[in-house]
């Protein structure tokens, strides 16, 4: 009898081990906590007591002509007004407003300054979606073998209440505004700070794209 009992065991623990992986006894997946230590202290700059995002790229080799035609190609597609491109979740989304635009381009300095009027988009669900409008200025720096991106002048647009608020970025995403004494994000100024960031980080990431490949 005990012999028995174990055979049925042993042909029914494969049917039992796939089961884990469906239906009633599915094991659940472990939600990891997401690394938040690049959106902490020191991710947002401050200049002047303004809210500054600065990267130089170093392109070796490169004239600041053929720097600043990569750049103005670039820029022309980024700030078109009432364009989008790609999904809210894509690290490459915008939604661009009708000021968008690029506000001077001046090849004999080498200075690109454009107008950033975007949506934001926090979080998109069935019956509710949160968003903000942001805008800024990116202004591009070009020598010979290295650009310079600045964005700054960054302010939101949210409704808090009944009636859309203008924020303005010194007084929503520093350190001292959107980080806790536990030393962790707030829970609303903290979701502004953190997509202020990857924005800037798109940004940069594209402008060197562009100016590299």
């Amino acid at each position: 009898m005990k012999k028995l009992m174990f055979a049925v065991m042993v042909a029914i623990l494969p049917v039992m081990a796939s089961a884990q992986s469906e239906g009633l006894f599915a094991r659940k997946k472990i939600k990891t906590q997401q690394d938040m230590s690049a959106y902490l202290y020191g991710a947002v700059k401050e200049e002047n007591g303004k809210v500054v995002f600065k990267k130089t790229i170093a392109v070796p080799g490169k004239s600041k002509k053929a720097i600043f035609q990569s750049v103005m190609q670039w820029a022309n597609l980024r700030y078109q007004p009432e364009v989008s491109h790609g999904e809210w979740s894509d690290a490459d989304f915008y939604k661009n407003y009708e000021y968008a635009t690029i506000k001077s381009a001046d090849e004999a300095t080498g200075t690109i300054v454009c107008r950033g009027d975007e949506e934001v988009v926090f979080s998109n669900k069935t019956l509710s979606k949160d968003f903000c409008r942001m805008n800024y200025n990116l202004i591009v720096e070009i020598k010979d073998n290295e650009v310079t991106a600045t964005v700054t002048n960054i302010s939101y647009q949210y409704s808090l209440s009944e009636t859309p608020e203008r924020i303005a970025a010194e007084d929503w995403i520093t350190d001292k505004e959107a980080i806790n004494k536990k030393g962790q994000l707030m829970r609303i100024s903290g979701k502004f700070r953190v997509k202020t960031i990857d924005i800037t980080n798109e940004l940069f990431k594209e402008i060197t794209e562009s100016v590299t490949e």
